[in-house]
C-alpha cells in the first residue's frame, strides 16, 4: 500500500502530563508516515502543553506532524475531540485518549487497508489491553452481549441489532477507532454536552441509526489505561452520563415511530440482558423501552410481556435502591435533547 494518504490522531488532553509522551510517541512509532497527531489541550493546569511542544521539537520522521491546539477553559474530552476532528487534514481520523497508547505500530496501516477494502464509514479493532501500566496488561475480549461473543457478528452486520445493544452495554474501545473525516462532517462528530461521559457511546449509537457501514478488525491495538484519575471510577456520574445519551435516543426513536421496528428485531436479546441484570445498569433506558412493550401489547406476545413486566419491577426497585434524582435527570435531559449535535443528528434521521 502506497503512502499517500493523510491519517490524522486526534488526543484530547487535560492535566496529562504524566501520560502524553507515551501517547504521542505511539503515534510517532507508527509504521503508517502520514500522520498529523493534534493534541487538544484542555484547558490544562499542568505542564501538559510543554510536554508537547518539547516532543514537537524532538520528533520528526518523514510525514509525522505534531500539533498542539489549546482551549484556554476546559469544557470536556467531547469538546476537544470535536475541535481536532473538525480541524483534522486527514482523510481519516483517530482517537487516542491522553493516558492510552497504541501497542500495535501497524495498527493505522492495518485499519486504513482494512476499511478501503470493506468500503466502510468508520473501524475498530474488536480486543484491547487494559490495565495500570504496559507492564502489566490483561486482553479484553469485548461483545455485543455479555458472555456471546459468537453472535457479535449479527451486531456489526446489522446496525438495527447494533443500536439496541448500544443501549445496554459500548463493547467499543474510543482509542482503536478510525473515521473518514467526510462522514464525520457530514454525518456527526462528538457531542459537546456530554463533556466527559459518554461522548463515544453516543456517537456510536448515532452512527448505528444512521446506518453507517461499520467494520471490525480482529486483534487488539492499543492498551487502555487504568489509574485512579478515570472518570470511568465515579459510578454515579458515569450512570447519569450514560443513561443521558441512551434516553434521549430513545425518545426520539419513539417520535420518529422506529422504536418498535427495533424493539422486535431485538426480542430474542432481551433474555440474555436481563438475565445477566445489564439493564439494570441502565436504568432509565430499561423502564422507557419496557414501559413502550407493555403499552403496545398488540404487537408483542403474552409471555413475553409478562417476562418484560417482571424486569419492570426490578427495574423500578433498583432505581428506588439507587436513590436517583429523577427530577434532575428531567432537566439535564431537556439540555442534552436541546444540543445543536443532536439536533442535527434528528435532522438526518
Amino acid at each position: 500500500m502506497k503512502n499517500i494518504t493523510r491519517v490524522s490522531v486526534v488526543i484530547p488532553a487535560y492535566n496529562a502530563e504524566e501520560f502524553i509522551e507515551d501517547s504521542v510517541k505511539s503515534c510517532f512509532n507508527q509504521t503508517y508516515n502520514h500522520i498529523e497527531t493534534i493534541v487538544v489541550n484542555d484547558g490544562s493546569t499542568d505542564a501538559t502543553a510543554q510536554k508537547v511542544k518539547d516532543l514537537a521539537n524532538l520528533l520528526s520522521k518523514n510525514e509525522f506532524k505534531l500539533k498542539l491546539m489549546n482551549i484556554s477553559k476546559n469544557m470536556g474530552a467531547a469538546n476537544a475531540l470535536k475541535v481536532g476532528f473538525t480541524n483534522a487534514e486527514g482523510t481519516y481520523i483517530c482517537w487516542l485518549s491522553a493516558d492510552d497508547v497504541f501497542t500495535d505500530t501497524q495498527k493505522i496501516e492495518k485499519q486504513i487497508s482494512f476499511m478501503e477494502k470493506h468500503s466502510a464509514a468508520w473501524s475498530y479493532f474488536r480486543d484491547y489491553y487494559a490495565g495500570p501500566n504496559l507492564a502489566h496488561t490483561r486482553l479484553v475480549r469485548s461483545s455485543y452481549l455479555p458472555r456471546m461473543r459468537i453472535l457479535d457478528r449479527l451486531f456489526l452486520n446489522d446496525s438495527d441489532l447494533r443500536l439496541m445493544s448500544l443501549f445496554f452495554r459500548n463493547p467499543i474501545n474510543g482509542s482503536s477507532i478510525m473515521i473518514k473525516k467526510n462522514f464525520a462532517v457530514e454525518f456527526g462528530m462528538f457531542d459537546p454536552i456530554t463533556r466527559n461521559v459518554d461522548a463515544d457511546g453516543d456517537l456510536w449509537m448515532r452512527y448505528s441509526a444512521l446506518n453507517l457501514k461499520l467494520a471490525a478488525l480482529k486483534g487488539a491495538s492499543v492498551f487502555y489505561r487504568e489509574h485512579s484519575g478515570q472518570t470511568s471510577k465515579r459510578k454515579t456520574d458515569m450512570l447519569l452520563g450514560c443513561e443521558l445519551t441512551r434516553v434521549r435516543m430513545v425518545i426520539t426513536l419513539k417520535e420518529k415511530n422506529r422504536l418498535k421496528r427495533f424493539i422486535k428485531k431485538f426480542v430474542p436479546f432481551f433474555p440474555i440482558i436481563i438475565e445477566t441484570k445489564w439493564h439494570l445498569n441502565r436504568p432509565f433506558t430499561s423502564e422507557l423501552l419496557f414501559n413502550y412493550i407493555l403499552t403496545n401489547k398488540d404487537e408483542f406476545n403474552f409471555l413475553f410481556r409478562k417476562y418484560i413486566q417482571k424486569a419492570l419491577n426490578d427495574v423500578k426497585k433498583h432505581i428506588t435502591f439507587l436513590a436517583l434524582d429523577k427530577d434532575k435527570f428531567e432537566r439535564d435531559l431537556e439540555l442534552f435533547r436541546s444540543s445543536k449535535t443532536f439536533q442535527d443528528f434528528e435532522n438526518l434521521l
